[in-house]
């Protein structure tokens, strides 16, 4: 079997405690380890060598990037141990919610090439789950000619002048499943600011920022008043909007074009949101940060 370092394979079943993945799904993982345990300890050190989107990690299987993972986090919880521990364990818990979505869509256990791209920013220690949000140290970009060569949106010079590119800024991403009740979010951005401030004081983010479709304005006339959607995209000015309804249709029906007959309808807005796709879109939206003297 060749030789893989002492201890490891206890470190593996901490994280996997750590992580609470499905009982199935862990014992796979394990078992998976066993057969291979240095073959997986090395795999793990390579996992994000070279560059992106090229990493090691990507040419393996499914199952494979998911034992990877689970091995890497050895490594990342010496590296980030001046983080708090609870923040830690729900940071990493995205591998437990991305394996299970990757098990529910596929049958099967692991997790996709774009989960593991998407993993960079935990491998970076850049992405931190705050409460029900997670955050991201980050630094503008316009999505737009200027900013990634693509007249995707629009940006006025005013809002560039009051937020240069390249501004620091703190990126808000909205896991599925996330509580987006107005209690639950006010708490994550409260925490946010604080932690942000205590481990990341040199960043000095001047606002929240989120891409999402979430945000783009007429998604309101799918959604009832009261809905968590809508009061979360209350928080954000929307600074720019377009009619692009594929991350939207991903994220309501799991498939970016999907046909109306393959269509979940299980909830009021993927039975509202069935027949008007000209209501769905994609916008950013900013929320200024008070800043502190």
């Amino acid at each position: 079997m060749g030789y893989h370092e002492p201890g490891m394979g206890e470190q593996l079943k901490e994280n996997l405690r750590m992580l609470e993945l499905q009982e199935e799904t862990s014992q796979t993982v394990w078992e998976t380890y066993k057969r291979k345990p240095a073959f997986f300890e090395r795999a793990a050190k390579e996992a994000y060598a070279g560059e992106l989107p090229d990493y090691p990690i990507c040419r393996r299987s499914p199952l494979e990037r998911l034992v990877i993972w689970c091995c890497h986090l050895t490594q990342l919880r010496i590296r980030m141990s001046r983080f708090p521990y609870e923040v830690l364990t729900d940071t990493w818990r995205d591998i437990t919610l991305r394996a299970g979505l990757y098990r529910e869509k596929t049958g099967r256990v692991g997790l996709s090439r774009e989960d593991v791209l998407w993993f960079r920013h935990l491998e970076h220690g850049v992405l931190f789950k705050l409460g029900t949000l997670q955050f991201q140290l980050f630094r503008m970009v316009y999505l737009d000619e200027a900013g990634c060569g693509e007249a995707y949106m629009s940006f006025s010079e005013e809002q560039k002048q009051r937020l240069p590119p390249e501004s620091p800024v703190l990126n808000v991403h909205v896991q599925a499943g996330a509580d987006l009740t107005g209690e639950a979010v006010a708490n994550s951005f409260r925490r946010a600011d604080v932690f942000f401030q205590t481990y990341f004081p040199e960043h000095k983010a001047r606002v929240f920022l989120c891409y999402s479709w979430l945000l783009y304005p007429d998604l309101r006339a799918l959604l009832p008043p009261e809905s968590r959607i809508a009061q979360f995209a209350q928080n954000f000015t929307i600074i720019s909007q377009v009619p692009d309804p594929e991350e939207a249709l991903e994220r309501i029906y799991g498939k970016r074009r999907p046909r109306k007959a393959d269509c979940l309808q299980e909830t009021s807005l993927q039975r509202a949101a069935l027949n008007r796709r000209d209501c769905l879109g994609y916008a950013c939206g900013i929320l200024e940060i008070p800043q502190t003297t």
